[in-house]
């Protein structure tokens, strides 16, 4: 449940998935609930229920989810409604699921092998038909094959689920961690693992019963929690609505150098609680220097630090439109052609130019906006870092430059620490970082994660991305330092 409702908090993903089903039931049932809050930092931002209603024909799976918390002072209200219907087998047949922060709306309905599939958010559509993968699973039936694996003895398995939020089947790994508890009190810890990630996108706790009862996903700096309560609780349960997600994730660099605008070259070493992440974090004004077991050692300059060549097969993704970058819509080509027979450059300076078009065009830079597409940015001239990006990205590959939004992290001056962020890098003789969004950050920044293909970032690559460097502290080095 929580690594999909962790993703909507940030406010850089597609779509919301549907709430993870924590505690399935057989086709017997006749009716059964569950209930939950939501916790962020330790604040209660919000509540969840779950239900199951079964019958000889199959079961039926819905869940309802609101939270409240702000961004940097802007209230934030969020609604979520699935459904999911299984066959008596449990096995998927169709699902909904709805959102109110985004205006997100998806169906998939499953006949026979084929899966038809529509969906609408920020702007972005897509209806498509295509083949129902046999080893999928409902999240109902999901449940009760992890039931059944935590009685065995074997340290892992894996499920494969159907993401109605992106019409895309998920492999997920689960590994048995640390059992702790007596008898009834027993509970077993579960690592989940999207497919080909190095670090867990959740952990599960399991009671005795092989029921959950809370699940935590950590997230930069942020720790938030799905645990399950009583009725009877849920009725005291009392919101935080002034919490503040931005705040509370940012990451301390108290002797970062100052004034920043004046740091032309900084060392950083990044402490993690585990293993650092197994890729090199090598980019545009970012070199890694050195890692051990558990840190890693970064050089952040103004100056490109890998101007490498890169054959012009290899970026032709970064040049196609997609889901949320329609860089071949009319509409957009027309912004770009007017950008550059203005500015009458190319290259370098044609990107910066329309990075300060998109800066000056989107007039409300407001923190309430869910992840729209970069046709709907154009349309409503609203957004915050997300939308920037994306309509950056979108006039690029319009203009014939090679571009993809990326995320990592950003010095903020004024609160002393690092805050989640997404830019743009444009290739231009070597990728270079541009950022269209007119903010006091400062432009040495750590990069996290850019994609590899054209696609715009997806909710699982930055759900990876983001819980690859949770708990990590920053630490500035003196010159000297190693």
């Amino acid at each position: 449940m929580l690594r999909h409702i962790a993703s909507r908090i940030f406010g850089v993903v597609a779509a919301l998935l549907a709430l993870h089903a924590t505690d399935a039931r057989s086709v017997e049932a006749v009716l059964d609930e569950q209930w939950f809050v939501v916790r962020i930092g330790g604040a209660v931002v919000g509540t969840a229920t779950e239900r199951y209603q079964g019958g000889q024909e199959g079961v039926s799976y819905q869940a309802h989810m609101n939270i409240r918390f702000s961004r940097l002072g802007t209230p934030i209200s969020m609604m979520m409604f699935t459904e999911e219907m299984t066959d008596a087998q449990g096995a998927f047949r169709r699902a909904r699921v709805e959102s109110s922060l985004s205006n997100f709306t998806a169906t998939a309905v499953l006949d026979g092998d084929s899966l038809r599939y529509e969906s609408n958010v920020g702007g972005a559509t897509v209806d498509k038909v295509f083949a129902w993968d046999p080893n999928a699973c409902s999240e109902v039936l999901a449940s009760e094959r992890v039931r059944a694996w935590l009685t065995g003895a074997a340290p892992e398995t894996t499920v494969v689920l159907f993401d109605v939020s992106d019409g895309s089947f998920r492999r997920a790994r689960m590994v048995r961690g640390e059992r702790t508890g007596e008898g009834g009190d027993r509970v077993t810890a579960v690592d989940e693992y999207d497919e080909g990630a190095d670090t867990p996108t959740s952990t599960t706790w399991y009671d005795y019963a092989g029921d959950a009862t809370r699940t935590v996903v950590r997230q930069l700096g942020i720790e938030i929690e799905v645990a399950r309560v009583s009725q009877e609780e849920l009725a005291t349960v009392e919101i935080e609505p002034d919490f503040d997600i931005i705040r509370q994730s940012m990451i301390p660099c108290g002797n970062f150098p100052t004034p920043v605008s004046r740091v032309d070259r900084v060392a950083l070493r990044l402490d993690f609680p585990g293993a650092p992440p197994m890729a090199p974090m090598n980019g545009p004004n970012q070199k890694e220097l050195g890692r051990d077991a558990r840190s890693v050692v970064l050089e952040l300059s103004r100056d490109s630090s890998n101007r490498e060549r890169i054959e012009a097969a290899a970026l032709a993704d970064f040049l196609e439109p997609d889901r949320f970058v329609q860089s071949d819509h009319p509409e957009i080509r027309a912004v770009a052609d007017s950008i550059r027979a203005a500015a009458h450059v190319n290259g370098w300076p044609l990107a910066r130019a329309i990075a300060q078009w998109v800066n000056a065009d989107i007039v409300n830079k407001g923190m309430e906006h869910g992840y729209a597409s970069a046709l709907d940015v154009l349309r409503t001239r609203s957004g915050d870092c997300t939308e920037h990006s994306l309509l950056t990205v979108a006039l690029l590959r319009a203009a014939d430059i090679p571009a993809r939004p990326v995320v990592g992290l950003a010095f903020g001056e004024s609160e002393r620490a690092f805050v989640g962020h997404m830019w743009v890098e444009a290739y231009v003789d070597g990728w270079r970082t541009l950022d269209a969004l007119d903010l006091r950050l400062d432009p040495i920044r750590v990069r996290v994660y850019a994609p590899v293909a054209s696609e715009s970032l997806g909710e699982r690559d930055l759900m990876r991305a983001y819980g690859a460097i949770a708990g990590v502290t920053i630490t500035a080095l003196a010159p000297d330092s190693d």
